[in-house]
């Protein structure tokens, strides 16, 4: 890799932690109204990520791969905002040991809320950035977020694997 290919992407990994501390801050504000933290935030939108169909019911431990904290603190953050009315929890019929989960109203309006300021926080940093555009970024960064099919890997919030 060439000097200046090298430094063309330091700047935009720098540019990208730049944006994601704007991102950060944004979904902070939004997630305090609520109650709530940025864990919260990323719970709730992992679920909605993760679910099949909405309001479906999915297995807690679905979530554990995608997230760097550990078992029981995801639960407690489950157990708040289910308290909150955000999700509900209840045991698995066939085997009690089994902790289900799904996404609430509630839940589903503080997602609505979350993505439309991504939007704009996003669109001001891009502001001509075409749709197709757009489309070919996120399709080349699947593989690399927790929507891709590989095997998973702990390593940010959002799932993100090597």
């Amino acid at each position: 890799m060439s000097r200046e290919e090298s430094l063309l992407w330091g700047d935009l990994g720098f540019s990208l932690l730049r944006i994601y501390s704007f991102l950060q801050r944004e979904e902070k504000e939004l997630a305090a109204q609520y109650q709530l933290g940025t864990p919260h935030v990323e719970v709730l939108y992992l679920l909605s990520r993760l679910e099949e169909s909405k309001g479906q019911w999915m297995p807690v431990a679905q979530l554990y791969p995608y997230l760097p904290i550990t078992q029981p603190a995801v639960g407690r953050i489950l157990k708040h905002l289910a308290y909150w009315r955000f999700l509900e929890l209840q045991r698995d019929r066939s085997d009690r040991r089994r902790l289900l989960v799904r996404l609430l109203p509630k839940g589903y309006k503080l997602l609505e809320q979350v993505e439309k300021r991504r939007a704009q926080t996003l669109r001001r940093f891009f502001p001509n950035l075409p749709a197709s555009q757009l489309r070919a970024w996120v399709e080349a960064m699947r593989n690399r977020t927790f929507m891709g099919t590989e095997a998973y890997h702990v390593e940010s919030s959002v799932g993100l694997h090597t």
